[in-house]
């Protein structure tokens, strides 16, 4: 019986592929940005689709093949175990919050295995989880935007801070922005990146969230 690996995202899975112990092993990216735009309570329904297809600039069905029909590995008869890969920052941490939500949706009743990484896709530590409880925890989180009392994992309970504090109007990165009028939109976007790590943050969120702010104060 093998496991499936599942990744945040096809860098990472580009990584593994590119790894003499992982060729050969079952694994597939879950790609989403789930930090950014807005969700509904109902992972991968058919308003959760519409919203996050319209975030990503796609039509629903290139959605659903890039990101849903590959989860469906999940269900391959005899799969009963799962190894999650994903990083420590926030971008990483909204992620598989999403899919640890959606396989408590689904019912999944097997312990998870997650490896958390480093940035350069090295291992920092693994627990052994399960499922129940994470739908309730994303609701909290994502939807109603309100912070969790109890979090088992510290990395997520960082993450759901930072995603928190990313949502609020007036957070850190939009001062940084305000304080560096000057600087053009390609050299801004590469000193966030630098500047702000543990949000894990790419050049698709900063070019738009520049904008944004700068836009908004016109």
């Amino acid at each position: 019986m093998q496991t499936l690996h599942i990744l945040n995202g096809e860098e990472m899975e580009r990584f593994f592929q590119s790894k003499e112990c992982m060729k050969g092993k079952p694994m597939i990216p879950f790609n989403e940005a789930m930090c950014a735009g807005e969700t509904c309570e109902t992972i991968f329904s058919n308003t959760f689709i519409k919203r996050r297809a319209l975030m990503h600039g796609v039509s629903e069905g290139e959605y659903r093949q890039k990101t849903v029909e590959k989860l469906e590995a999940v269900f391959d008869e005899g799969r009963e175990h799962l190894t999650l890969w994903f990083d420590e920052d926030m971008f990483c941490q909204i992620n598989l919050l999403t899919l640890l939500a959606w396989l408590d949706q689904i019912g999944y009743e097997s312990k998870v295995e997650l490896c958390l990484v480093t940035q350069k896709f090295e291992p920092l530590a693994s627990h052994t989880l399960h499922v129940e409880g994470y739908h309730s925890l994303y609701k909290q989180v994502l939807i109603n935007r309100t912070m969790p009392q109890e979090v088992s994992l510290p990395a997520l309970r960082k993450g759901m801070e930072l995603y928190l504090h990313y949502k609020d109007v007036d957070n850190e990165l939009v001062g940084f922005i305000q304080h560096h009028p000057e600087l053009p939109e390609e050299k801004l976007v590469e000193l966030m990146i630098i500047t702000f790590q543990e949000y894990g943050l790419g050049d698709v969120q900063y070019f738009q969230l520049i904008r944004n702010v700068r836009a908004s104060q016109l």
